[in-house]
């Protein structure tokens, strides 16, 4: 064999192995994308009518599926969760004069404690464990307010079970409003002590504040002789961006047990709804005027719908909820 055929051939086979390689490297990347690709959640971001809804959860047996990106919203976390934890100034109520005995009156600690964690960016506001907090009808206002407060839910919050206490906070009992990126988490309990509305009171069940505005002074009047008809709502988001809430429970609400109203860009997770199968119109989450809104890994037992849409959202994808009791998972 000539000197030019050999040089050929070793030409030829270096040729083939270097081929050989790139063909496995470029399997090897086309599997760690899609492998990458099968970790996400995929939802289309059509708007989600009750009907389009139920015919999603149908065909997917209630199993995972795919979602790609979800969140629409041009809200998103400046900082990463990981800093979050790891920077977090963190603002305990007791430190603000919480007594956390069941008795005091909290909600001015509580008030305190929100002013002070506002200024800082991601600070966290301490609900410690092993106490059980009294509160009445309160706001978290966004006004003035960093982004990505957290709120460390792991104590007990109960709500006053005579009316005198409620004045004219009627349509919600914990309000969380116009904030950028709020989370409240943790393994503690919301306790709307429901019981006293549910057998005190008619029915009356408003599916937008505005309806009872012109009722303001006939509700307060009511106060002086007993509960009032128009319930309060345990835990509200009001035109808020970047909303989650994982972990914590909310049980026996006068209402609704979460809502969240003309919000954006929403994940629950982990949460706990607890009412009992008869409790009058006690829906476990209310959505309204709400878009890019995920909810699973829950559940949602409560006396009328697990989770209702009304006007205005779109977006909404329910994953892995367990419902019942309640009457429906959605309502037109």
């Amino acid at each position: 064999m000539s000197a030019f055929d050999l040089t050929a051939k070793v030409r030829f086979m270096m040729m083939t192995i270097l081929m050989v390689v790139l063909l496995l490297l470029s399997s090897s990347f086309e599997t760690c994308f899609c492998a990458r690709e099968g970790n996400r959640l995929k939802v289309d971001s059509e708007n989600t009518t009750p009907s389009k809804f139920n015919k999603k959860v149908k065909e997917n047996g209630g199993g995972r599926r795919k979602l790609s990106k979800f969140m629409g919203s041009t809200y998103t976390r400046s900082i990463p969760e990981e800093t979050l934890a790891a920077n977090s100034a963190t603002f305990n109520v007791l430190d603000f004069g919480a007594k956390g005995d069941g008795h005091t009156d909290d909600t001015k600690a509580f008030e305190a404690t929100w002013a002070a964690a506002c200024k800082m960016a991601a600070s966290t506001m301490v609900v410690p464990s092993g106490s059980v907090f009294f509160l009445g009808p309160i706001t978290f206002p966004g006004s003035g307010c960093q982004p990505n407060i957290v709120f460390q839910l792991d104590g007990k919050i109960i709500a006053p079970t005579s009316s005198g206490a409620w004045r004219s906070g009627l349509l919600q009992w914990l309000d969380f409003s116009e904030l950028k990126g709020i989370t409240v988490r943790g393994k503690g309990i919301i306790d709307g002590q429901g019981s006293v509305w549910w057998n005190d009171s008619p029915t009356y069940n408003p599916t937008d504040d505005s309806t009872v505005s012109d009722s303001k002074n006939t509700i307060t009047r009511n106060l002086d002789a007993k509960m009032s008809g128009t319930k309060p709502t345990a835990l509200r988001f009001y035109g808020s961006n970047g909303v989650t809430v994982t972990g914590i429970t909310i049980q026996n609400s006068p209402q609704t047990h979460l809502k969240f109203d003309d919000c954006t860009n929403v994940q629950v997770s982990d949460f706990t709804a607890s009412s009992p199968g008869d409790s009058p119109n006690t829906d476990g989450i209310h959505l309204q005027n709400s878009q890019d809104v995920l909810i699973y890994g829950s559940t949602l037992a409560c006396g009328d719908d697990c989770v209702s849409i009304q006007t205005g959202c779109s977006n909404v994808y329910v994953h892995n909820v367990n419902c019942g009791p309640g009457h429906a998972m959605l309502k037109p």
